[in-house]
């Protein structure tokens, strides 16, 4: 009975306590009129944050759920709206999603914790192709750095080496969510190449940005093919 009460008091002090603080931020937002991308960058130091404690019971998956649903909101609202302080807001969630993969403990790879591994690696990809691709666009495509025409292959290539990578790592190592995640880069790259490569270069540059992104997966299916996979309870 003791034990009882004394939960649901900490769970009344904490409510308040939160919602205190929740109206707070609301009343310092309206009288500083701050733009609405502060909330993305506010969202993401606080996701930050919790990434580096380790909580009870299903609070467990805060910090990766909150990584993985930022991250696409954050690359789709600046897909949408260009704003550069979303930039600020998309590097500290890859930040947030590296922590969250260091901080994660070891036994998440066996059930029933293997949900949070998939969270994890998942919210890693996410944030990483977000960010990669935010930063790449405003400081290339939108000229705040010099352009050159080249330069566009190299994010298309990058994609595709680190899914590769990850692909032959996590076949080697068992850790299949690591192999579906390689395969998410993997995928946006040829996406990317065929979408938008082939339409924006021309010439001998088309042909051998294609040729690259084609010599790399061949060359990890060659690789895969000779690269056991070991079987792990993580799938």
């Amino acid at each position: 009975m003791a034990e009882a009460m004394e939960k649901w008091d900490v769970k009344v002090l904490g409510g308040l306590g939160a919602a205190l603080l929740a109206l707070a931020g609301i009343f310092l937002w309206r009288d500083l009129r701050l733009d609405k991308e502060v909330l993305l960058i506010l969202a993401a130091a606080a996701t930050l944050v919790l990434a580096f404690f380790e909580l009870p019971g299903p609070w467990r998956l805060a910090a990766p759920v909150a990584v993985l649903s930022l991250s696409g909101l954050g690359g789709l609202w600046y897909a949408a709206m260009r704003h550069p302080l979303l930039l600020v807001g998309l590097g500290l969630m890859f930040a947030a999603s590296v922590v969250t993969l260091v901080r994660a403990p070891r036994h998440d790879v066996l059930p029933p914790d293997h949900v949070r591994h998939r969270l994890v690696w998942y919210g890693l990809t996410l944030a990483t192709i977000a960010a990669s691709w935010a930063f790449y666009f405003h400081f290339l495509t939108l000229g705040v750095a010099e352009d050159h025409v080249a330069r566009r292959l190299v994010l298309t290539l990058g994609w595709l080496v680190v899914g590769v990578v990850m692909v032959l790592w996590g076949r080697q190592k068992g850790a299949f969510v690591v192999r579906d995640a390689g395969f998410c880069f993997v995928a946006i790259a040829v996406g990317k190449a065929l979408g938008y490569d082939t339409v924006n270069l021309d010439g001998t540059l088309r042909v051998v940005g294609l040729a690259a992104a084609g010599v790399l997966m061949l060359g990890g299916a060659w690789l895969t093919s000779r690269t056991p996979s070991t079987t792990s309870r993580s799938v």
